[in-house]
């Protein structure tokens, strides 16, 4: 499936730009749906969903950052360099997040394993969204 097609199922991925701070709340807004679900045949369409948007965040964090990105990101005493707007673990994090997600959609394990599954996973993507949100430039 090229990307377009993957995208074009959910709108707002395929219809304007969102950086990789949208995509990162979005992809925190579901999994904390995901961790509030119960029914695990409730959460497979979240997931898919989910790995949709992750796949979004992934190509995203190497993209330039927008302009008013740049400004709501300065801090006077921000900690990062200037040279490198995005901590070197994201793609990692994202990775992490992904493949937990495709492990969930593959439906293994028993009740209690995909609980702390969807828990590590909530965590993930909630540590990787606080991250992007940082200030980083002076």
């Amino acid at each position: 499936m090229n990307e377009e097609m993957f995208y074009a199922s959910y709108s707002e991925l395929s219809v304007g730009n969102p950086d990789f701070i949208d995509l990162a709340e979005r992809c925190e807004l579901l999994s904390q749906i995901i961790v509030d679900t119960s029914h695990s045949e409730s959460i497979t369409p979240v997931l898919r969903c989910l790995s949709a948007y992750l796949e979004k965040l992934s190509v995203s964090l190497d993209e330039d950052m927008s302009l008013h990105r740049v400004i709501e990101l300065s801090a006077p005493n921000a900690s990062v360099p200037l040279q490198k707007w995005i901590l070197a673990d994201s793609d990692l994090q994202c990775e992490y997040c992904r493949t937990l997600t495709a492990l969930l959609l593959r439906n293994v394990g028993c009740l209690n394993e995909r609980e702390v599954l969807t828990g590590l996973l909530h965590d993930l993507i909630s540590s990787l969204a606080f991250e992007l949100k940082e200030p980083r430039f002076i």
